[in-house]
Order: structure tokens, then sequence, then C-alpha cells
């Protein structure tokens, strides 16, 4: 179903726009714990660090690039977000733990009234990268718009 088909979806409900609970992967909630366990350490709370993340669920055909490339330049993380073939999306984001929750938080509140899934099937830590100027929506992973 695409993103058309689910705003027609949602709009019929006669006025019901009761979206279902967002739904988070076992891995992006023990993420979230552990930058939250790092938002109350004095040393780590600033700190940036950077993630390669593979989303899965209906990511692709429903804006996810864009709207992910919007949030994340709203809250100054940079890194980039494409789309692979198999249907999944791949991100590379880099920030400060408070910044990369929001990020989540955000992403989930806004395809949570289309009813999408967003699921975080794999998360790596890498090493930050310093001349990063913003968050880029590519085609591939290692080519820009």
């Amino acid at each position: 179903m695409g993103l058309m088909d689910r705003i027609r979806q949602w709009g019929s409900k006669n006025g019901a726009h009761d979206a279902a609970p967002s739904v988070r992967s076992p891995l992006e909630l023990e993420l979230i714990e552990r930058m939250q366990d790092a938002i109350g350490d004095p040393l780590r709370q600033e700190a940036p660090i950077r993630l390669r993340m593979s989303f899965t669920g209906e990511v692709q055909g429903v804006g996810f690039r864009w709207n992910s490339t919007a949030i994340a330049r709203e809250l100054d993380i940079t890194g980039w977000v494409c789309n692979l073939d198999d249907g999944s999306v791949l991100m590379e984001a880099q920030g400060t733990p408070r910044q990369l929750i929001q990020l989540f938080d955000r992403v989930h509140a806004y395809y949570q009234r289309f009813r999408n899934r967003i699921w975080l099937e794999s998360a790596d830590g890498l090493s930050t990268v310093s001349d990063e100027g913003k968050f880029e929506a590519r085609y591939e992973p290692g080519i820009d718009l």
C-alpha cells in the first residue's frame, strides 16, 4: 500500500484518527536506552556518535528519505540516507545521543499517523566524520544527490 492509499484509508475512518501505537524494534529500544545512559554522563552527553543503520518495513515509496533528511537537518545531525534494492533503507547519522533519540522519535511520530511500520534491523557504531557538512538523501551509499 502506497502513501496516498494510506492517506485515503486514514481519512476514511469517519474522522477517527487513532493511529496504531508506534512499535519499535528491540534493537531500537536497546539503542535508545544506551543513548539515554550517555545523556546522563557529562563526559558522553555532548560527544557525537555515528551510527550506520538499516531500516525495513514501509520505508520506500513513502518519502522516508526526504522526511528523515528534513528532520535530521532540523536537529543539526549530519550523515546520509538512501534506498537499497532489497526494499530497505540505509542511513548513517551523526549527532549527540539526544539528537539521535529525537531523530528516532520524530520519524516514528511522522509515520505513525499513516500506520507505517519502521523497523530498525541493524545499527553499527562508526568513527565520526569531522568534515561532514549536512545530512543528505542519496541514490547510493557513496553517491551524493
